[in-house]
């Protein structure tokens, strides 16, 4: 995606791929700093965990509390994060929804999650409902996102999280009120990875937000539809929140068309 909007817009630059461990955060951050890189995303599970190593943090990341994207000015890297952007503009256009007065759940309770819960809040939902595997995820992601929004003297919204996952039902307690569902977690990027939620608990009506875009249908999207349920992959939510990303680094408008013809070729 980057690689084909570099070459369009005839920018001298490369975007390459460095897989790290936790112990390897470090100084692969010290590496690209002395290599002076023009800028860097950060994947799961890093999203928070880089924050200590940044220079600087923009205003929404900070309150966000997660950083996907990083550029390197004037001898410092600072961070942003354009997943919240990414997300609600595939929303809107992908899945033709608008979130405002509407109820939402998210399964999940990473820097992704953070970010989707957050920019929902600030489109006005009606509710978020937090659900992760781990309860105490869930708990420790809603109350920071109640805080966030206090600071900002914008929480209008009712912010609650899952409490137990002891069955099926208990688990996804709220669900059926949803309007919205966000599977913000990892599960569904392997193959044998299960479901996250069983698609008969779901509610005529809700729209599914799967932001894994690969394998394209993902198997949450292919059973949803089976039961009539309108639903998207997050192919849409990495176009945009790279275009952003890619506005950052440049300075120059994102050639939006190229990248996505570049993403679905990659997908094939």
């Amino acid at each position: 995606m980057h690689n084909a909007a570099f070459k369009k817009l005839k920018i001298d630059a490369l975007y390459m791929l460095f897989e790290k461990t936790e112990e390897g955060l470090a100084p692969a951050l010290t590496q690209l700093k002395l290599m002076k890189a023009g800028g860097f995303n950060v994947t799961v599970p890093y999203k928070e965990a880089v924050i200590p190593f940044l220079d600087e943090i923009d205003e929404q990341a900070r309150q966000i509390g997660a950083v996907n994207t990083v550029v390197y000015k004037k001898g410092k890297f600072i961070g942003y994060n354009t997943d919240a952007v990414g997300f609600i503009t595939s929303l809107k256009n992908d899945l033709e929804c608008n979130p405002k007065g509407k109820n939402a759940f998210i399964i999940g309770a990473g820097g992704a999650a953070r970010a989707i819960g957050f920019t929902l809040a600030k489109e006005r939902v009606k509710a978020i409902r937090f659900y992760d595997i781990v309860p105490a995820r869930a708990k420790k992601l809603a109350q920071d996102v109640i805080k966030a929004l206090d600071a900002i003297g914008e929480r209008n919204i009712d912010i609650s999280f899952v409490q137990q996952a002891s069955n099926k039902r208990g688990a996804f307690a709220g669900i059926e009120d949803a309007d919205i569902l966000v599977n913000a977690s990892t599960c569904g990027m392997k193959k044998d990875d299960p479901l996250p939620i069983d698609p008969t608990l779901l509610p005529k009506g809700i729209v599914v937000y799967d932001i894994i875009y690969n394998p394209t249908p993902t198997k949450l999207i292919k059973a949803v539809k089976v039961r009539g349920i309108k639903g998207v992959n997050g192919l849409g939510m990495l176009l945009y929140q790279g275009a952003l990303a890619f506005e950052i680094w440049t300075k120059q408008k994102a050639p939006i068309d190229t990248m996505h013809s570049a993403l679905l070729k990659a997908m094939k």
